[in-house]
């Protein structure tokens, strides 16, 4: 037997890098809410780990009543039963700990060298090098740079060279750790520069893009070391906060990506993409993971421009959600989004004219 988590406070988790974490409110909301939400993916007989058994098989039900052969178990029947494999949302020391602590068998989590390899493989500081990878050869038709610094001057010295640009922390949750600069860095954002190089060591620097589109390609680090395309995931943000994912075939999402970018170009990536990360998760990690990139519209104002690594997301990210919820070319285009009145609440809304919509 498999056991699920979603575990949204992963990537907190990875920044604090602690046994014992206290999760922030929202999460703890998050987690207790949409705690059931692996039952979309996990396979017939799996078990899903939730805070309230009889609130997530409501919850589930609402959403996904014909693919619910799974069962709920909240952490004090954990003991109970045997499983043979953990699939988190993501793996870091805290959620590592609480297993133990409820019983689970070593034998079947990372051990704290893997965890500290897959942490590093986190940091956003391999943005750098994967960019390099990526863009090698294509750069007239790319885009995207990326500086780690590790001191409040560094960060001066890049803002008067580069006017606007983003700084972010090396971990952090999805917008949490962003602050956008537009030609002076303010005393709130040098309050966040600073606390950030204190806890983590340093930040990153990236030139700020005319965005057109967010996407993302989604994968899979493969048990016998592989790396498998999963599919694109296109989604929309807000501040850079996850807003919603579009709910789509492979080809239709493609003929999307395809008014600004050129299907060799897109296809090029995906392999350039599985090419990398392959010899560097071999033996280090094993499970989904994501790179969001996005459209930029070129600066000479002709034409469009791919920004292949965004972001690295080593665990399972909403695009693979989205790319679980089977969808057939005569279905009209959905968005999948996360809502909160009361409860958080997945929501799956018909929408129109491809995916141009008010959020």
């Amino acid at each position: 037997m498999i056991l699920h988590i979603f575990n949204p406070e992963h990537d907190i988790a990875l920044a604090y890098n602690r046994k014992h974490l206290t999760v922030p409110h929202a999460a703890q909301e998050l987690r207790m809410n949409l705690g059931w939400m692996p039952a979309i993916w996990a396979d017939d007989g799996d078990a899903v780990l939730v805070d309230d058994v009889s609130f997530a098989i409501k919850a589930a039900t609402k959403y996904f009543h014909k693919k619910m052969d799974v069962l709920f178990l909240s952490k004090e029947n954990l003991r109970d039963f045997h499983f043979t494999r953990v699939c988190p949302w993501g793996w870091d020391l805290t959620l590592k700990t609480m297993l133990l602590e409820q019983g689970i068998d070593s034998g079947i989590l990372p051990d704290d060298d893997m965890l500290q390899r897959q942490r590093q493989l986190s940091n956003r500081r391999q943005t750098t090098q994967a960019l390099a990878f990526l863009r090698s050869g294509i750069e007239k038709a790319t885009c995207g740079e990326s500086k780690y610094v590790t001191s409040e001057g560094e960060v001066d010295s890049l803002v008067k060279t580069l006017g606007q640009l983003v700084v972010k922390a090396p971990w952090s949750s999805s917008g949490r750790g962003v602050r956008y600069v537009d030609g002076q860095l303010s005393s709130s954002v040098r309050g966040f520069i600073r606390n950030v190089i204190h806890t983590q060591g340093g930040v990153m620097v990236e030139p700020f893009y005319h965005k057109i589109r967010d996407f993302g390609m989604e994968f899979e680090a493969l048990p016998d070391g592989q790396i498998a395309y999963l599919g694109l995931s296109l989604f929309e943000t807000r501040n850079g906060a996850y807003t919603g994912n579009l709910l789509a075939t492979e080809q239709e999402k493609r003929e999307m990506l395809e008014q600004y970018l050129s299907p060799d170009l897109i296809e090029g990536v995906i392999d350039r993409a599985k090419a990398y990360f392959l010899p560097g998760l071999q033996g280090h990690y094993t499970g989904p993971f994501g790179i969001d990139m996005m459209i930029v519209a070129h600066p000479e104002g002709d034409g469009f421009l791919l920004h292949p690594c965004v972001e690295i997301n080593l665990r399972r990210t909403m695009g693979h959600v989205a790319l679980s919820i089977p969808h057939q070319p005569t279905d009209v285009k959905q968005l999948m989004s996360i809502s909160y009145d009361v409860n958080y609440q997945l929501k799956i809304n018909n929408i129109e004219n491809n995916f141009v919509i008010t959020l």
